[in-house]
C-alpha cells in the first residue's frame, strides 16, 4: 500500500499563506522548541503548523500577547495541531494558557472553575482564510459554454 505523503510548504508559502514574517517567525523560534526545528532557507510547514502560525499570529497581533508570555502554551499547541486530523479541528476551539493548549469541539468546552486564564481562539474562520489562500473561490461564468465553437456564415445578398 502506498504511503500517503503531506503537503509540505516553504518559507514563503507560508509567509503568503499567513501573513507571518520570515523575521517574526525567525524570533519566535527562539522561545517556541516545536519551530526551532524549523531552521534554514529549507523549512518546510505542514498544514498543521500553518494552522499553528495563524492562531499564535491572532494571539500576538491580535490580542496583544508577548510570545514570550506563552512560549509553552504556544509550543504545545504546535504539537497538539501536529497530532490531531485537519478534519477533526474544522468546527473547534483551541483553548492556550501559559502552559499548555487543548481542542474542543464547538459549543462542548468550557473553562472549569479554578482553570487557568485561556485564550479561546476558534479555528473554523483561520481554516476557511488558509483554505481560501490555498483553493481560491473560481467564479461560475454567467453563461454556460457553447457545445461548439461559433462559425462565421457569409450571406449571398
Amino acid at each position: 500500500m502506498p504511503t500517503i505523503i503531506a503537503i509540505q510548504y516553504t518559507q514563503d508559502q507560508m509567509r503568503a499563506l499567513t501573513g507571518v514574517s520570515v523575521e517574526t517567525v525567525r524570533h519566535w523560534r527562539k522561545t517556541v522548541p516545536y519551530l526551532a526545528t524549523k531552521t534554514g532557507k529549507a523549512a518546510r510547514f505542514s498544514f498543521a503548523d500553518l494552522l499553528g502560525l495563524a492562531v499564535t499570529n491572532e494571539l500576538v497581533r491580535s490580542l496583544g500577547v508577548h510570545i514570550g508570555t506563552v512560549s509553552s502554551g504556544v509550543d504545545a499547541l504546535f504539537r497538539l495541531l501536529a497530532d490531531a486530523s485537519a478534519q477533526v479541528l474544522d468546527g473547534g476551539v483551541v483553548l492556550v494558557t501559559a502552559t499548555g493548549a487543548s481542542f474542543h469541539e464547538l459549543g462542548t468546552w468550557s473553562v472549569g472553575a479554578g482553570a487557568q486564564p485561556a485564550f479561546a481562539i476558534p479555528l473554523t474562520p483561520l481554516i476557511a482564510r488558509l483554505q481560501q489562500h490555498m483553493l481560491p473561490v473560481m467564479l461560475v461564468p454567467s453563461q454556460v459554454a457553447l457545445p461548439f465553437p461559433p462559425e462565421a456564415i457569409r450571406s449571398r445578398a
